[in-house]
């Protein structure tokens, strides 16, 4: 017979006896102790028995579909595939070809009918031992994510093989803050990327390139495009958290079903904070997500060449319901004027709404009023902080106290429960009367044991209220310090401003965001009323 000899190795299968080498000489070796031809050798090394796409097999079907083969010899079926149903697939294709399959240490003949339940066998075995190695391999994955493994860091870093050690290359690490930076300038995704190639600054393909030491071949037209920016790759610098120093592995897993990546709840995810140097800080990364969610829950969108306009998204018309649109009056001898103008009047005119319209200096001096009126209520809320403080430490060993005479009231109260059980058994006539007396004292014991989580966590509860508070004014004041208030902050701070034209003139209702609208219900009361472009009231 004329045939072909075949071997496989994948990566998890270094031993000798599985070597290429060693399948070859063993096969080739039977073949000519069995005066059978070998018309061709095909080994495939470093790949997987779970698929079929190997130069090997593509080379096997092409010699049996010429008719230039009679069979194919390997050292066992393993080598042929280990996945149960393509490797039966695989030799039925085979038979139609008229080329059969020969295992030359399993003696077995694929045209032989009495060796088919072996196949089947040897393919149930293959398969599931298939399985185990990848079982394994993915226990092991999963392992080094846990501990914090990172395969391959985004732009920006550099992974030492032999360290593991991850470090900040600053050339790209620099760009990635120049897109942080211009998109809290109010530039959209595109802008960005539009300012970045006009600058020269390329893309993580180009980085990821050098960092491996092929060449880039920047200069080929044909690849120019390879390297450059573009809405996409933005937005994906700027919703990466490894830049801000952690770490999110076991995002995505492959679907047992659909074979597809399919994403992981968060709560499933494994996170491992402050476990490499930030690029840009953990604040700079939060407004920016909050920024991009806003945008897209508001449509949001911002041209190619400019940034959008500062309260774009924010403002709504409290009488048709519509967002407020900017637009730009130019007048002689002055500085242009940026206008917003219900979007309701401008596309539809008087038919579905008035033409009221507000400037962006008034919009500014409102806001800036509201955010100076929320620092107000922030410094009564750190003196109130500040006096819980004191009260606890005050206070301390009373409450130890306290809390030592509650885990002794539970325990006595859990003896006593134990009593009346004793005294149950031996009264079946008065049950009931003993399972009101358990049910009375195990509330007993809920109430007890929920004091002392109150007692036990409120000294928690307190450094957190104190340390989320004081990030709370840090951002504020920042914030204040701008003087001119970015579009980003406003979409930080702000939900929207509601805008109602009356016969005196405008009220404006501005409604806060978390955690502001928790901690500042004053200023949420206020409105403010213009008129003639003046703000003349402010009130509840």
């Amino acid at each position: 017979m004329k045939g072909l000899a075949y071997g496989r190795l994948s990566r998890d299968e270094d031993s000798e006896q599985e070597s290429l080498k060693n399948q070859e000489d063993l096969v080739v070796g039977y073949m000519n102790k069995n005066n059978h031809t070998v018309i061709e050798i095909a080994m495939d090394d470093n790949y997987t028995g779970m698929n079929y796409d190997r130069p090997g097999i593509k080379r096997m079907f092409e010699l049996a579909r010429e008719r230039m083969i009679d069979a194919v010899f390997v050292k066992d079926l393993s080598r042929l595939g280990r996945h149960r149903t393509l490797t039966l697939e695989c030799i039925d294709k085979l038979k139609l070809l008229g080329v059969r399959v020969i295992s030359v240490t399993e003696n077995i003949d694929s045209f032989n009918d009495e060796d088919d339940l072996l196949i089947g066998f040897k393919g149930l075995i293959n398969d599931s031992y298939s399985k185990d190695i990848q079982r394994k391999v993915i226990y092991g994955f999963r392992q080094k994510q846990q501990k914090g493994l990172v395969m391959i860091p985004p732009m920006g870093y550099f992974k030492d093989k032999n360290t593991n050690e991850v470090v900040i290359v600053e050339e790209p690490a620099e760009i990635v803050r120049t897109i942080f930076k211009l998109y809290l300038e109010d530039y959209g995704l595109k802008a960005v990327a539009r300012i970045l190639n006009e600058k020269g600054m390329k893309s993580p393909a180009y980085y990821q390139l050098k960092l491996i030491g092929k060449k880039q071949g920047y200069n080929k037209p044909k690849i120019t495009s390879r390297f450059l920016w573009d809405y996409s790759s933005v937005k994906r610098i700027l919703q990466n958290e490894f830049y801000c120093g952690t770490v999110v592995n076991h995002q995505n897993e492959r679907s047992r079903i659909t074979k597809k990546q399919v994403a992981v709840p968060a709560e499933e995810q494994y996170r491992h904070e402050n476990m490499v140097l930030a690029i840009v800080t953990r604040e700079m990364w939060e407004r920016v997500q909050e920024f991009l969610n806003a945008k897209v829950r508001k449509n949001v969108r911002a041209s190619e060449s400019k940034p959008c306009h500062k309260y774009a998204g924010l403002l709504e018309c409290s009488d048709c319901g519509c967002s407020f649109v900017a637009k730009i009056r130019k007048t002689k001898g002055n500085p242009d004027r940026v206008e917003y103008v219900c979007n309701g009047y401008h596309r539809y005119s008087d038919v579905n709404c008035t033409s009221h319209r507000i400037r962006e200096e008034m919009l500014d001096k409102i806001v800036q009023a509201e955010l100076e009126g929320i620092r107000l209520v922030f410094d009564d809320l750190w003196e109130n902080v500040e006096d819980d403080v004191k009260k606890w430490a005050a206070g301390k060993s009373t409450t130890e106290k306290r809390l030592e005479n509650l885990k002794d009231k539970i325990a006595g109260t859990e003896l006593e429960i134990q009593k009346i059980l004793m005294e149950r058994i031996e009264d079946k006539q008065n049950a009931d009367m003993y399972d009101k007396m358990i049910e009375t004292r195990r509330d007993d014991i809920e109430k007890f044991k929920k004091e002392v989580y109150e007692i036990e966590n409120l000294d928690k509860t307190i450094k957190e209220r104190k340390s989320t508070l004081k990030h709370s004014i840090e951002l504020l004041d920042d914030i204040i310090a701008e003087n001119n208030i970015s579009n980003a902050n406003l979409h930080l701070m702000f939900d929207k401003i509601i805008i109602e034209e009356t016969d005196e003139g405008l009220n404006l209702d501005l409604k806060l965001k978390s955690p502001f609208i928790s901690k500042a219900k004053e200023p949420l009361l206020k409105k403010y009323m213009i008129v003639d472009n003046e703000v003349l009231q402010e009130g509840a």
